[in-house]
């Protein structure tokens, strides 16, 4: 449980006493460590032992699934256009919460404030599908002001995408 590394040959005495004291009181200690962890510690140890006695994947190889299962479907649930914290406007899927396009960005120069959508000419490294691009295009540089605030932009994106 407990490796102490010294430079010395065999166990320091003060290294032996510790290892004793804590064998010694392994119970109490578990005993606290489930009681901060409300379980867990004691959870975690069965789950390492039955991972050992578990035979490895095909070959040798352990699998992982990285995918949350959900799968992205826009008739189930209704896409959203949303303007993120770090100015990024994106349409997603408010079923699973999944980005479904990047739609592009609200820009800041000389104090201005204007929507640049996302095309290689505004410096994003793809562009948007021609069913996508083409009802949004002309917002391209719509400036964000008093009288076109960031949530009139999201409306107007929305109709003109039809997923109000």
């Amino acid at each position: 449980m407990v490796d102490i590394i010294s430079k010395r040959d065999g166990p320091r005495r003060e290294d032996e006493r510790a290892r004793r004291l804590i064998k010694a009181n392994q119970g109490a200690i578990t005993q606290i460590a489930d009681h901060l962890t409300q379980g867990g510690y004691s959870a975690s140890k069965r789950a390492q032992a039955q991972a050992a006695q578990m035979p490895p994947g095909p070959e040798g190889r352990r699998i992982y699934a990285v995918s949350s299962g959900a799968a992205v479907s826009t008739d189930s649930a209704e896409i959203r256009i949303k303007i993120s914290v770090n100015n990024r406007v994106v349409a997603y899927d408010s079923g699973s919460g999944r980005q479904l396009h990047l739609l592009g960005e609200i820009r800041r120069q000389d104090g201005l404030s204007y929507f640049a959508l996302a095309s290689r000419e505004n410096g994003f490294f793809a562009g948007l599908p021609d069913e996508v691009n083409a009802p949004i295009a002309e917002l391209d540089g719509q400036i964000i002001d008093q009288n076109c605030p960031e949530s009139l932009l999201t409306r107007e994106i929305s109709d003109r995408l039809g997923f109000s």
